[in-house]
């Protein structure tokens, strides 16, 4: 028996709603929706700006930082660890002059700070913190000279500082050895990147990304990711503005920042907070997808607006907080981001 056209055209139908429902199976919520925030605990003392972050195992730790309450240079000394089992615990003091804006990065199981500045004073000493021992030690100096505003990073046994301001902008890289406690120019770099300072850097498999940042008032567009490991270290990525003639970065309208934040959750990374070329604070969002090279919106930061933050992912979940808004505001408050969860405005 011949079937009726009308039945046709009902599993069709029936077929194109499956279809449908299926690729809006996250009920329909757009990508600037994608991704909660949740309130988490507070750091411990005092609220503050521009500090050092670094992890160790399922352990971060954040300390020193900017703080407008306390006093002239304004700037801290004190050390915190976070892990998901018993919050925030002081711990030793870093040794050197109270700062902000240093660089940090982790090797195993140490982590280093150094170079910043206090409003004041440049630095490039370097110090190397001993989770098992709670000990701090001091270093060879960076070999960088004195610098501010520069990134930090660990990957493949080794420790990288490089970019950041004194005087005018940088773009040049160092490598730390930690057997010997020596520090190298990076091969490859000077004709690289472009010179910058406030960028954010973040890992994955032991690679480094670099991207965001402002160079002589306005702001960089460049991204780079770094591989020692191979002959050609530095291999440039997309642009984060619309750049490109395809039509992936026509909406990449406002990746570009300074003092921003950024931490890596799966095979993402995510972006936030900051300020952008005419001095306003940034909330909006961003996914960094590592393997296709492509951003994403997500949902914005829902808190007080602001710069300086500090990030990290401990046991699989990631965590945003600290900040300023500009005006010598600090904040202690912290979020736990959810990438692959519906917002809910209730949960901050």
């Amino acid at each position: 028996m011949k079937t009726p056209p009308s039945i046709y055209f009902l599993l069709s139908a029936f077929a194109l709603t499956l279809l449908f429902t299926y690729s809006c199976s996250r009920t329909g919520i757009p990508d600037t929706q994608l991704g909660n925030w949740v309130q988490a605990a507070p750091i411990g003392a005092y609220p503050r700006s521009n500090s050092a972050c670094f992890v160790i195992g399922d352990h971060a730790y954040v300390g020193l930082g900017y703080n407008e309450a306390i006093g002239q240079p304004g700037r801290l000394t004190d050390f915190w660890t976070f892990c998901l089992d018993s919050g925030w615990t002081q711990i030793a003091s870093f040794p050197g002059a109270p700062r902000s804006n240093a660089a940090a990065f982790s090797i195993g199981s140490f982590g280093y700070v150094g170079t910043g500045w206090d409003s004041y004073t440049v630095f490039s000493d370097f110090y190397q913190y001993d989770q098992q021992q709670n000990l701090w030690t001091k270093k060879a100096d960076f070999a960088g000279g004195p610098r501010y505003d520069a990134v930090g990073f660990g990957i493949q046994g080794k420790g990288y500082i490089g970019t950041g301001f004194n005087v005018y902008w940088l773009n040049d890289f160092y490598e730390y050895d930690p057997a010997g406690d020596k520090w190298a120019l990076t091969p490859g770099t000077s004709g690289n990147l472009s010179k910058r300072r406030a960028a954010v850097a973040f890992t994955y498999r032991d690679q480094a990304y670099i991207v965001t940042g402002s160079n002589s008032g306005g702001m960089v567009r460049d991204m780079w990711r770094f591989d020692p490991s191979q002959p050609e270290a530095w291999h440039q990525l997309a642009d984060i503005t619309n750049t490109n003639s395809e039509t992936f970065d026509d909406g990449y309208n406002d990746i570009e920042r300074q003092y921003a934040t950024a931490f890596v959750n799966g095979t993402q990374a995510y972006l936030t907070t900051g300020m952008n070329s005419s001095s306003t604070m940034e909330t909006s969002s961003w996914a960094y997808d590592i393997p296709s090279d492509r951003w994403s919106n997500r949902t914005p930061y829902p808190r007080e607006a602001r710069s300086g933050a500090v990030s990290f992912t401990v046991s699989g979940q990631s965590f945003l907080g600290t900040g300023n808004t500009g005006s010598n505001t600090t904040f202690d408050d912290f979020d736990q981001f959810q990438p692959m969860a519906a917002f809910n405005s209730n949960d901050y």
